[in-house]
């Protein structure tokens, strides 16, 4: 509940039509851990590459690290892009962790991924073979593919946010989850 003044490159808006329409996501260049954050303002409405900077509180919800209140933001440039931080899946896991509290909020890769299972909830469980971690639909732009048990992906990119006491990666759109290099068709 701290004031604080951040910047950073949006790397996903979501988009009209869901409940959280024009929240953001904003990470650090070149940070390897606690540099990303979702951004809890409905005013803002940044593009991905967008470097801006923020005011506003620091906030948990649900113990999930996030920016309300915003007081001031101003653009700094357009079109920039961010790499994904490429992380096992064992880095990110399940559970509360530090390790994934590093990259809460953070846009990663994980490769050589396969579909583990599917709970009643959608949460899509995934292991690259180091460990598991979630994979969730609730920040994706468009239709989720069909995504089965035993399915497996040479790529899956996303941002790390944590809910139901979970950490999770949110693919944004169609193609951050690759079968065989290429999008997967939905």
């Amino acid at each position: 509940d701290e004031e604080i003044s951040t910047s950073g490159v949006v790397t996903h808006v979501l988009a009209p039509g869901h409940s959280s329409e024009g929240t953001f996501f904003l990470q650090q260049s070149g940070a390897s851990n606690c540099g990303g954050i979702y951004v809890r303002d409905f005013d803002i409405i940044p593009n991905v590459g967008d470097e801006i900077t923020v005011s506003g509180t620091v906030n948990e919800y649900y113990s999930f690290t996030q920016i309300i209140d915003v007081i001031s933001s101003s653009l700094s440039s357009t079109n920039n892009s961010i790499t994904p931080m490429t992380i096992n899946t064992s880095d990110l896991g399940i559970d509360c962790s530090l390790g994934g509290e590093h990259l809460e909020g953070m846009l990663v890769e994980i490769n050589n991924i396969t579909i583990e299972s599917i709970d009643e909830f959608g949460n899509v469980q995934v292991n690259d073979g180091s460990g598991p971690t979630l994979m969730d639909d609730y920040y994706f732009d468009g239709t989720f593919p069909n995504i089965l048990p035993g399915d497996t992906y040479s790529s899956i990119v996303g941002v790390v946010g944590y809910s139901y006491s979970e950490f999770k990666i949110y693919p944004r759109n169609d193609e951050d989850i690759n079968e065989d290099g290429c999008s997967v068709e939905i």
